[in-house]
């Protein structure tokens, strides 16, 4: 029978980059959204202000920013995938003794402790140079929600989500969004003609895409979870070659041997042997188990 349960554990896993700290049990508290005093006009996303005061790497290979202000203290993780600019929309380093704005999503679980961390998805670092940033969401008019911006955006116009690819202007409707921008002209709304816009979210990785498929066709066989090869493998750039009664998958010096109707399979000059039967549980789509998908991922680079 067929199944519709989400994947949601697995996916968080293994899309999302593991910044979390580790705290002891009695001062780690989860918070939700609506508890969050941080809110920036936008639900979705938190951020936080100060100057680093240090910056040490951690035994993982992230690095972790203590800030220490008048009023409080606090700390964030980032590593080479975080985003960072300038406030006028250069791609730059974090140091010590800069003032910074750290865009952090609140949609994701967050863990409370003191003094708190944060796992920012975008850090913008202020300089001298006149530019400004800020986050909002704009309608198909490029009207924001307040209806007191409207944006005007012309063929050089850096538009981008947070992997870095290049967007259209059509992207950045309701959606979260940082707009860097240093003219402003006098008018209501205000007219601002942005020199760079980033879409506050990623392109989903292969292995994301590949949980995002099993999570919506999969069937439950004798209690394992079966899911469809031929899409699972070559969203991760595996190559697979049907044999008539299973399938060649194969990708590098990596390659495994599925015939359907025996849980013997080939692990390069290996055997192994599935759970479950590989099976036709729809036509001209052999499922297998769960398990295949684990093994898949740990060869993707």
């Amino acid at each position: 029978m067929k199944k519709t349960t989400a994947l949601l554990l697995a996916t968080t896993m293994v899309g999302s980059i593991m910044l979390t700290p580790v705290a002891k049990a009695e001062n780690v508290e989860v918070i939700s959204v609506e508890e969050s005093e941080k809110e920036v006009g936008n639900v979705n996303f938190i951020s936080v202000t100060g100057t680093i005061t240090k910056i040490t790497e951690e035994s993982t290979g992230n690095f972790f920013a203590t800030i220490k202000n008048e009023d409080e203290e606090f700390g964030f993780y980032f590593n080479d995938e975080t985003r960072i600019f300038d406030n006028t929309g250069k791609v730059t380093e974090l140091k010590e003794g800069l003032e910074f704005t750290a865009f952090v999503d609140a949609r994701k679980p967050m863990i409370l402790i003191y003094p708190p961390r944060y796992s920012p998805e975008v850090i913008i670092v202020q300089t001298e140079e006149a530019g400004t940033v800020a986050l909002e969401q704009f309608d198909e008019k490029f009207l924001n929600k307040k209806k007191d911006t409207v944006i005007n955006i012309s063929d050089d116009t850096v538009i981008e989500d947070l992997s870095g690819k290049s967007l259209k202007k059509e992207a950045i409707v309701d959606k979260d969004v940082l707009i860097f921008y240093e003219v402003v002209l006098e008018s209501y709304p205000m007219q601002i003609g942005p020199s760079k816009i980033i879409v506050l979210e990623k392109e989903p990785t292969a292995i994301e895409k590949a949980y995002a498929i099993v999570e919506k066709d999969f069937y439950e066989v004798n209690g394992e979870m079966m899911i469809p090869l031929r899409l699972v493998a070559e969203t991760l750039g595996y190559k697979v070659d049907s044999t008539g009664t299973g399938a060649i998958v194969s990708k590098g010096n990596v390659s495994f041997t599925i015939t359907r109707g025996t849980t013997i399979y080939g692990y390069n000059k290996a055997l192994r042997q599935f759970k479950e039967t590989p099976e036709l549980l729809e036509q001209y789509k052999t499922y297998v188990p769960y398990e295949f998908l684990q093994l898949l991922v740990e060869h993707v680079n």
